[in-house]
């Protein structure tokens, strides 16, 4: 199954809807919060109505990135369906909720859940754009769209490292001793 057109404007039409909502329920219920950078009142602060204008282009973005993934023509480089990209979404999602909850709730294990994903960035994929919309759209109604979407590409750049750097060592190494 592959992620055609009318998926991604679904999709991209849902996300926009859904924050849409959220601030027009924030707007008339004692206004948009703003979330600081690293929770300190000291730094400048991120409405969240900046989530309502980035958040689609940013999910329009990543569904094309896993289009292009999963569409490729080249049947080599077309190695996933969309099937297998769905269970590393809501695996995300559903990461990035308890995290979340668990923040919003100040229950002390988020460092711990933080440790097992980078202890996990090693041996699984975790930069895909799949893993990298859901940790967003899973965040976002806590923390605002900006902050996720900063903090997850950052961290999707170091499990790129994470997972390719190690490969690319064994590789370079083993080719070395034949």
């Amino acid at each position: 199954m592959k992620l055609p057109l009318r998926l991604r404007i679904v999709i991209t039409l849902i996300v926009s809807f859904l924050i849409w909502g959220h601030l027009a329920w924030d707007h008339f219920h004692g206004g948009i919060p703003s979330h600081f950078l690293l929770h300190n009142k000291d730094l400048p602060g991120i409405p969240n109505w900046w989530g309502g204008i980035v958040l689609p282009f940013f999910t329009w973005l990543l569904l094309y990135r896993i289009h292009k993934r999963i569409d490729s023509a080249d049947t080599s480089l077309a190695t996933q369906n969309l099937r297998s990209t769905v269970l590393p979404f809501i695996s995300a999602a559903s990461v990035s909720i308890v995290i979340a909850v668990c923040f919003s709730n100040s229950i002390e294990v988020t460092d711990y859940i933080m440790g097992s994903i980078f202890i996990l960035a090693f041996f699984l994929p975790l930069y895909k754009s799949e893993y990298l919309l859901g940790w967003v759209l899973g965040a976002a109604f806590t923390f605002g769209a900006i902050i996720p979407m900063a903090f997850g590409s950052l961290l999707a750049l170091v499990f790129f490292g994470c997972y390719k750097i190690p490969r690319g060592l064994i590789n370079y190494f083993g080719s070395k001793k034949t």
